[in-house]
């Protein structure tokens, strides 16, 4: 895993091509059995780059991390060294949040936050 700033992250091409914001924990962890070859659908369900924040009680603070996931295997790759505190603060903090094993989603903030600095759509 690398420490990374979020501007030389948006400066790699297959980075920004392959970027989802639409996959969260949730959707990452959600069950998934390919059997067939009509379920080949399945593996594009999660497919690419993510973000999400990770934390669990006793860490000093929240973390944003960056989550390659290709044919169903994910690893996170790379932990963001220059997100705003406060923004991880409210995505960990914020009315009804899920968490799923410390990995919390983005929220509105956060997300608009990232694209900005990405200067992506």
């Amino acid at each position: 895993m690398i420490d990374i700033g979020i501007r030389k992250l948006g400066k790699n091409r297959v980075f920004k091509e392959n970027l989802r914001f639409d996959v969260t924990p949730e959707i990452l962890f959600k069950p998934r059995f390919v059997h067939s070859e009509k379920d080949k659908g399945l593996i594009d369900e999660t497919q690419g780059f993510s973000f999400y924040v990770e934390y669990m009680e006793g860490l000093p603070k929240p973390l944003l991390m960056v989550m390659k996931t290709y044919c169903m295997r994910s690893k996170t790759i790379a932990q963001i060294t220059d997100a705003p505190e406060d923004l991880l603060w409210e995505a960990v903090r914020g009315k009804d949040i899920k968490d799923i094993s410390g990995m919390y989603p983005l929220n509105g903030p956060l997300a608009e936050w990232i694209k900005a600095q990405l200067d992506a759509e």
